[in-house]
């Protein structure tokens, strides 16, 4: 039985319910009545920029790896792997953090605090309960997603009409005025707010790898980017100025921030309390589902091609993803089971889970900017089915405005700009940022290492890149006459990559190139290259043709030289 295919509705609502998650309001709501600001400004400098990016991408590019393909044909190998282990990283990390929040809901929900061996037995049913759910075809759970981003949506509507009802009654926290909305820019803490928001604004690239399961994905994704992106910032900014205006955002709790502002409403134990408590669990697991998918079709792909372990591309007898999926909950629950080891230090695992997340999510973003103007450079011809709006100037400013921001949270959210406490708390996050980067670069040295020499074995190609700078993409060199007396054997015209090695053509492109020029390795290759003609010395002709390999979407360029008489 075919699997079922995602309609419009369930591409909006898988969009609200990958990017909002309601646990994120809390943070928000701490930054104070001046998020207001922080909202709406990276809704124009971030977000907007981001989501009409992914939108052009991809429509064009819908092979289902997503920001991976993408960085992968513009950047090459090295980067594209970089990006899957950030983009994994950031999941099993955000898993571990949520996974902790388990208990700490239960607990409020029944009065009284589990033994500590109860609280690690429901953190591993609730992680391998999500690793088995996201192993399912993306249309057989929509529903879980759409009931999720429902349910955000309602909760996140009702605890904002409950805080704003609340301070009405009761007094505001914090007078909502239009000098309490603008930022304070000489606090100290004001960039650290842009990590917070930017974190709260990603996930819209996670729809690309649901382009298998689309009724009409070049339609469908980038109107639901856009509207679902707009839905999103609007209940963001209600929900997080309603806590705000209830709560003093200095007492405003990280970890159970919702249910804490419910309860100081309400009461403990109260219904509302106990319905967002249990509502907020559900949300947990959908948001979990949802990105779950899009990170395990990234490292099942990189795998695939050498650039991570094998056992990540590992799938079960349907096709699943389940190599990627089971490396999540292994992952994920080390750093669950690390809990009392990891509090005997004063180190807790939802803060260093968190924070780990929160600066490889920022990561894996930073690269895809760049990808989208190569790609634009590199691939002009190809079909867009949406364009980013606007001319050179305005992409680059799409562009460049986003990494900026994004380089610039990095280094504030993990690097001490001071000597004060708060900053050199941020040192345990650095020292663990700098052990997965040099961890993932020793495990991008040994996949590919290791991959070359089994396909070597084995007589098979490895995958390569379309496009990207493992193809040297400068203006060839004429070729060279041969010296008096030399043997003119020939040699081919052709980078030494085309000529020797397997290249993917599965996305050809009609458009021939220059004279003068190489053909994109993804492209059509020429019948001949011209080379001038000379008075003097032999005149050699060209030309070349194309043999299919004997693996399905490969062909082999092979160049062949014949002397005229």
């Amino acid at each position: 039985m075919a699997a079922k295919k995602l309609r419009f509705r369930d591409v909006i609502l898988s969009i609200i319910c990958v990017v909002f998650t309601i646990e994120a309001c809390a943070p928000a709501a701490a930054i104070g009545n001046s998020a207001v600001f922080w909202w709406l400004f990276l809704l124009v400098t971030f977000l907007m920029p981001y989501g009409f990016v992914v939108a052009e991408l991809g429509t064009t590019y819908a092979e289902g790896a997503g920001v991976y393909e993408w960085v992968r044909d513009a950047m090459g190998r090295r980067w594209a792997t970089r990006e899957a282990w950030y983009y994994w990283v950031n999941y099993f990390t955000w898993l571990a953090s949520i996974t902790v929040l388990f208990p700490t809901t239960i607990n409020g929900i029944l009065g009284f605090e589990m033994p500590l061996w109860v609280e690690i037995l429901i953190e591993m049913a609730f992680i391998w309960f999500v690793v088995w759910t996201s192993m399912q075809e993306v249309g057989d759970i929509s529903w879980i997603m759409n009931s999720g981003a429902i349910l955000n949506v309602v909760m996140a509507v009702g605890i904002g009409c409950l805080c704003i009802w609340y301070g009405s009654t009761h007094g505001f926290a914090e007078p909502l005025t239009p000098q309490s909305m603008m930022p304070d820019l000489t606090d100290g803490n004001a960039l650290t707010y842009l990590s917070i928001i930017i974190y709260n604004y990603m996930g819209c690239e996670v729809i690309a790898t649901f382009v298998d399961s689309m009724d009409n994905p070049e339609k469908d994704m980038p109107k639901a980017i856009i509207g679902g992106g707009l839905t999103i910032v609007a209940v963001y900014l209600f929900v997080s100025l309603g806590i705000s205006t209830a709560v003093p955002h200095d007492q405003i709790n990280l970890d159970s921030g919702i249910a804490d502002a419910v309860a100081i409403m309400a009461g403990e134990r109260s219904l509302p309390f106990m319905l967002v408590s249990v509502g907020f669990l559900l949300s947990l697991f959908a948001n979990m589902i949802s990105w779950s998918h899009g990170v395990s079709s990234v490292t099942n792909q990189a795998a695939k091609e050498g650039n991570l372990p094998r056992i990540y591309a590992k799938e079960d007898a349907k096709g699943r993803h389940a190599g990627s999926c089971v490396m999540n909950g292994i992952c994920a629950s080390a750093l669950v089971l690390a809990k009392p080891l990891l509090e005997s230090v004063g180190v807790g695992v939802f803060s260093i889970a968190l924070s780990l997340d929160i600066v490889f999510t920022l990561a894996a973003y930073v690269p895809m900017f760049p990808a989208f103007l190569k790609l634009r450079e590199i691939d002009p011809d190809r079909k867009r089915p949406f364009r980013v709006p606007g001319g050179r100037v305005v992409t680059r400013l799409f562009c460049w405005v986003p990494v900026v921001e994004l380089v610039v949270s990095i280094v504030v959210a993990c690097i001490p700009l001071n000597g004060s406490a708060d900053e050199l708390s941020k040192i345990p996050l650095l020292i663990g940022v700098v052990i997965v980067i040099v961890l993932g670069e020793v495990i991008r040295h040994v996949s590919y290492g290791r991959a070359t020499t089994r396909a070597e074995i084995l007589g098979i190609e490895l995958p390569k890149a379309r496009m990207g700078p493992d193809v040297d993409w400068r203006r060839p060199r004429r070729p060279r006459r041969p010296k008096s007396g030399e043997k003119d054997e020939g040699s081919c015209p052709w980078p030494a990559s085309l000529c020797s090695e397997a290249i993917t053509s599965s996305r050809p492109s009609a458009r021939r190139p220059r004279p003068g020029t190489w053909a994109s390795p993804g492209g059509a290759l020429p019948t001949s290259v011209p080379t001038p003609s000379r008075a003097s010395g032999p005149v050699r002709a060209w030309s070349t043709s194309v043999t299919p390999s004997s693996a399905p979407g490969f062909m082999t360029p092979m160049c062949t030289t014949s002397r005229p008489p």
